[in-house]
Order: structure tokens, then C-alpha cells, then sequence
């Protein structure tokens, strides 16, 4: 896990900033303070940008903060899109995220492997979609009782769920435990307790 106050450069390279920060203009849909979605690190913002030379390129470098600051990507800006990063999701498509929740969960497909599976359903998790992490949610949510559900199945579905609720919760400025809440109005997130016997 990053140290806090940590950076990182999103480039197979190692970047050294430019000295002075430049200014960030309207460019590329992103203005500084501008929250974010990213497809494996959640909700972040947009924290500035600056210049570097990588093997004679010079790069524009958008800066990210995810996790409370613990995570700081620089990006290329010409790799922002790429990278999954996108503008928070508006209501009407965590509307629609929370309407696939109430539709019938398909099954698994009879002959496909559960690693198959799996890697169908982190495609959809990593593809930073609200609809189809809503997919994952509802294809999985029927299972959440099964004691014998797999390790890997466990964490597929956690992971989904933490995405959507940390979205739902900073698109609709509610806490992280009132989205997951209205989550589990429409699908099961917690193992349902076992009456204890008279």
C-alpha cells in the first residue's frame, strides 16, 4: 500500500515533474477539483498538473488524488481515457445502476469455468461502468448465502460493491453506509444472520 503523500507516474517510465506546477486549463473534460472515478482506486479528484520530459517527449501530466490523498497518480493526458478515469457518474446513470440491481440474476452459463467467470466479472468490475458493476452485484448477490461460495468470489463481490457504494455515496453526498444501505434494498450484501434455535 502507498505511503501517504506518495506519488506515482501512470506511465511505464519514470517522470520527473516539471519544477513549477502548471496552471490547469478547461482541457481534456477535467478542471482542478473536479471528482473522478477510477476503475480499481474509487473516487478521487483532480489535484492539478504539470509538465515532464520522458525520453525526450514532453508529457502533460494530470494529477489525481485517490483514498483521501493516500494515493497521488500522475497521469499523461493523452492516457487519462485509456486509464478508465472518468467524471462521476450523473444521477440518471445511478438511477439505471440501481434499476439493474431489481432485474433477475443471470446464472452462470453451464460448461464455463469458474476462473472464466471471474474473468468475465472483473472485466465488467475494472470497466469503471456503474451499470455493470451493478451486473456483478446482482449476478453475485444471489449467492451471499452460500457458505461454500469461493474466496475470489467473496472479494469479486466485495470490491463491487465498495465501488458502487463509494459512487452512489459521492454522487448523491451521502455517507458510504447510506448507499450501501440502498444497495441492499434491491440486492443481499450480508450473509442473512441464523435464528438461534428455541
Amino acid at each position: 500500500m502507498p505511503k501517504p503523500d506518495s506519488a506515482r507516474t501512470d506511465s511505464s517510465r519514470t517522470a520527473e515533474p516539471a519544477a513549477t506546477d502548471l496552471p490547469l486549463p478547461e482541457r481534456g473534460g477535467f478542471a482542478q477539483g473536479d471528482a473522478v472515478m477510477h476503475p480499481a482506486h474509487g473516487v478521487g479528484r483532480v489535484t492539478g498538473e504539470s509538465s515532464a520530459t520522458v525520453g525526450g517527449e514532453n508529457l502533460e501530466l494530470v494529477h489525481f488524488a485517490f483514498g483521501e490523498g493516500r494515493l497521488l497518480l500522475r497521469v499523461p493526458r493523452a492516457k487519462v481515457i485509456a486509464n478508465g478515469i472518468r467524471r462521476l457518474a450523473g444521477g440518471e446513470l445511478i438511477a439505471e445502476a440501481l434499476a439493474v440491481l431489481s432485474t433477475a440474476p443471470r446464472g452462470a452459463v453451464r460448461g464455463i469455468t469458474w476462473a472464466r467467470r471471474a474473468a468475465e466479472l472483473q472485466a465488467k468490475l475494472n470497466s469503471g461502468d456503474p451499470r455493470k458493476v451493478a451486473e456483478v452485484l446482482r449476478d453475485l448477490g444471489r449467492n451471499v448465502n452460500n457458505p461454500e461460495r469461493s474466496f475470489s468470489e467473496r472479494q469479486i463481490f466485495e470490491a463491487a460493491l465498495e465501488r458502487l457504494a463509494v459512487e452512489i455515496a459521492a454522487v448523491e453526498n451521502i455517507t458510504r453506509e447510506a448507499a450501501v444501505a440502498k444497495i441492499a434494498e434491491r440486492v443481499p450484501v450480508a450473509p442473512t444472520p441464523v435464528a438461534a434455535a428455541a
